[in-house]
């Protein structure tokens, strides 16, 4: 099947939020040089005591600031009254489209009642949804799982997600104790979506146009879509499934893309640690697309210093590596497609 452009018109993208990843300067860095989704959801900005946020908390969402991509907050919390704070505060920013984080699967988080923790109670989940739902009336969203330790608990509190007005409900189709491993529940996603009153956003395991042509094929009635990792280890994913085909990808344009990431990093911030960290976080998953990913992760991962770095990334991209031929993670689409 090929995806033409018609077909697409009504689908929307969203860069999922990925943490250390997909923040401001690489958004921004990331629309200048490759196709880009419609919409992108900011890592989850946590929640915090008192009755006001520290600017510094909110600087990666900052509308003062260059933000070249459509852009929704996400917060992090268990408490009511410290959403309400936070939901004000992007509204102070000008925002009138807020994410709630209910499915991070993290252990030291959902043990706490965040994230993917946060449906375990019901009664507090339910504050939380009120509180969203009056502070950002339609435009207050969720992103859950499917469940913690099974694909059940998202059903169970489905009657109650329905009770409120909420803009979407995301749902990526794993539980929490899957983490982002083994396959994507699609059986299970498919019951709760058919079960929800919301405009529904598929997540997981979106990393190839033939992975997007499988899951359209199957859920044809979902037109959103979330995509967090295809996009880190593949840049020119949206562009080929905009095209309905594997596009040409320019290493060039890929060089292009790293040498001005690592500049935005120095002018963000301060020092060799926090700039290594930051690449390090990208290449951990850009290296699992290329052929000599390995090799030139393994370089990368030693690098101390920005010089060193741009040492190894030059060499590297003297004999331009290549992108694996298939990234596809669905067995059922490599069979079928």
């Amino acid at each position: 099947m090929n995806l033409n452009t018609p077909l697409l018109k009504s689908d929307t993208f969203y860069l999922a939020p990925l943490r250390g990843v997909t923040v401001r300067v690489f958004r921004n860095e990331f629309a200048r040089c490759f196709e880009s989704p419609n919409i992108a959801i900011a890592p989850f900005v946590p929640s915090v005591a008192g009755h006001r946020v520290k600017p510094g908390l909110l600087s990666d969402i900052d509308t003062s600031v260059e933000q070249k991509m459509n852009l929704v907050p996400q917060v992090i919390s268990k408490d009511v009254a410290q959403l309400r704070v936070m939901l004000r505060a992007f509204k102070d920013l000008g925002y009138d489209c807020a994410d709630l984080n209910a499915g991070c699967p993290w252990p030291f988080v959902a043990k706490k009642g965040r994230g993917s923790g946060l449906m375990r109670d019901v009664d507090n989940f339910a504050r939380m949804l009120e509180a969203g739902c009056e502070e950002m009336p339609s435009g207050f969203s969720v992103k859950v799982r499917l469940g913690l330790k099974t694909p059940d608990l998202l059903m169970e509190r489905m009657e109650l997600i329905n009770g409120f007005p909420l803009r979407e409900l995301a749902i990526h189709a794993r539980t929490a104790k899957q983490m982002y491993e083994g396959d994507v529940l699609l059986d299970e996603f498919a019951v709760a979506a058919a079960a929800c009153r919301h405009p529904v956003v598929y997540n997981g395991d979106i990393c190839s146009f033939k992975d997007f042509q499988y899951l359209k094929n199957r859920f044809s009635s979902i037109t959103r879509w979330m995509i967090g990792r295809g996009l880190a280890v593949d840049p020119f994913l949206m562009e080929s499934i905009r095209a309905g085909n594997q596009v040409d990808r320019d290493i060039a344009k890929l060089k292009l893309f790293l040498d001005q990431y690592l500049v935005d990093c120095e002018e963000e911030l301060s020092g060799n640690n926090p700039v290594m960290g930051r690449v390090k976080e990208l290449w951990n998953y850009l290296h699992t697309g290329l052929v000599q990913g390995k090799r030139i992760w393994d370089s990368v991962k030693i690098c101390r210093s920005v010089d060193e770095y741009r040492r190894v990334i030059d060499n590297s991209f003297n004999r331009p590596p290549k992108f694996k031929e298939d990234l596809s993670t669905l067995e059922l689409n490599k069979k079928c497609i």
